[in-house]
Formats: structure tokens, C-alpha cells, sequence
């Protein structure tokens, strides 16, 4: 039912106006490899000129990555497969 209210509404903005006004997609967030963001240990960020890994356990500089880019991972030996050129961050 609620499809078929959404679908009639479509309809009658574009037959009213030619326009329909949509939200804007919700950025991508926090991708986990086999956790979540409260359950991961390592984490890095997938944006091409980063270069570091971040232990949770030894620093929290991590939370302050873009969540748009942020890459979580159980254990580093998952983390350096994915990216393999990656350095641990100094402890903070």
C-alpha cells in the first residue's frame, strides 16, 4: 500500500509541476570487514592519499576520519591485505 501512495504522489508532482524533488542520497558511510564500527580494532581510511592504520587500542585519531571513507577491520593482517602499503599511526 505504501508503494502504491508513493508511486501516485510521483505522479501527481510530475503532472503538476514536471519536476519531482527528491533527497539527497545519504553519503556512504563506515564499511566494515566482518565488524561493526564498535567491534573493529583496526581502521584506516579508503581515500587514495591516505597512508596510515589506526589501532583502537592505541589511538583514538581514527574517529576522526570520514565516516564517507572509513574502513574497519577485525585484525591488521585484514586490513594490510586490503591495503598493503598502509603504516601503523604512533600511538597517540
Amino acid at each position: 500500500m505504501k508503494n502504491i501512495l508513493v508511486r501516485l504522489a510521483l505522479v501527481a508532482s510530475l503532472a503538476f509541476t514536471g519536476t519531482v524533488a527528491l533527497p539527497a542520497s545519504p553519503a556512504v558511510a563506515f564499511t566494515g570487514h566482518h565488524c561493526t564500527i564498535s567491534t573493529c580494532r583496526f581502521f584506516t581510511s579508503s581515500y587514495a592519499g591516505s597512508k596510515y592504520y589506526y589501532d583502537r587500542r592505541t589511538c583514538n585519531q581514527w574517529k576522526s576520519l570520514s565516516r564517507k571513507y572509513l574502513q574497519g577491520f577485525n585484525t591488521k593482517a585484514a586490513l594490510l591485505k586490503h591495503y598493503p602499503n598502509r603504516k601503523l599511526h604512533p600511538p597517540c
